[in-house]
């Protein structure tokens, strides 16, 4: 798909959206005004924007705020978030500040929340389909093996379902407000219907302060100590049962190393050292 095509222009332009600023993504973006707002257009994969937009009416003031959706065109606009700097810096700082705070905000995100009756999501039990991706050694079997039994248990004694982010890592939780103390909000939700213990798994898998850029070789017991660590804090803050969240944080890092292979034919690094640190003996 090319940056602007006519339907997708068409839409921003009956949107009243201007000074469209464009950012290649996976899909695509662009930073722009309407009005006097400060927006963020969204464009590509007309499934993935459909699944976003459905996530975003969902949550509260916990995530950017969803302004229009065309499914058709694939195309959504959201409020941007500012002055929008992503939780990593305080991660690197202090790891232990920047869990509190994606911890609560996973609480406050499903606080009394009801799946809408007839919401257009998959559910999570469709991640199991990494598993039949075909073998690769570099994610062993014998480590794939584990984490699709695990998957297994995880999702035969789920707990009510709930409406998830699905991707909420550090890069995807932005500051909502210029004082102090700051407010966090997320963005970007990939929308899955499921066992809420599951948003712990992209960050825990997020080796923030640990290593920049490519993280393949990162150590596995460095990994594993800032997981336990991390884990600790997600427990005291959610309630979610401890061994509940190493769980998902082992089968989702093994099920993210597997969707890397496939859409880009490498290995990230880091949810594969935490998940060989973390797997269940046989």
């Amino acid at each position: 798909m090319s940056p602007l095509e006519p339907a997708v222009r068409d839409v921003l332009e009956r949107w009243g959206v201007r000074s469209l600023e464009i950012t290649p993504t996976h899909d695509w973006a662009g930073f722009g005004m309407r009005g006097g707002d400060h927006v963020v257009a969204k464009w590509g994969d007309p499934l993935s924007r459909a699944r976003e937009a459905a996530a975003l009416r969902c949550f509260g003031r916990e995530a950017a705020r969803l302004l229009e959706s065309d499914d058709d065109a694939g195309v959504i606009l959201v409020e941007r978030v500012l002055p929008g700097d992503d939780i990593a810096p305080l991660a690197r700082s202090d790891d232990d500040a920047a869990t509190e705070v994606i911890a609560d905000l996973i609480v406050r995100l499903h606080a009394d929340q009801q799946v809408p009756s007839g919401i257009d999501l998959p559910a999570l039990a469709e991640i199991g389909a990494a598993f039949d991706l075909p073998a690769d050694p570099r994610v062993p079997d014998d480590l794939r093996d584990r984490a699709r039994a695990v998957l297994e248990d995880l999702l035969a004694d789920a707990p009510a379902d709930v409406v998830l982010h699905g991707d909420l890592h550090h890069f995807n939780v932005l500051r909502a407000r210029w004082e102090d103390p700051p407010e966090w909000r997320c963005i970007d939700p990939h929308g899955w219907i499921g066992d809420p213990v599951f948003e712990v798994a992209a960050m825990l898998a997020n080796p923030r302060g640990l290593a920049e850029g490519d993280a393949r070789g990162i150590d596995g017991s460095a990994m594993l100590r800032l997981a336990e660590r991390r884990r600790a804090i997600l427990a005291e803050v959610t309630g979610f049962d401890p061994d509940r969240i190493r769980a998902w944080s082992f089968a989702g890092s093994v099920i993210a190393e597997l969707w890397m292979l496939e859409s880009f034919d490498l290995v990230h690094g880091a949810p594969l050292a935490l998940a060989q640190a973390t797997a269940p003996s046989v």
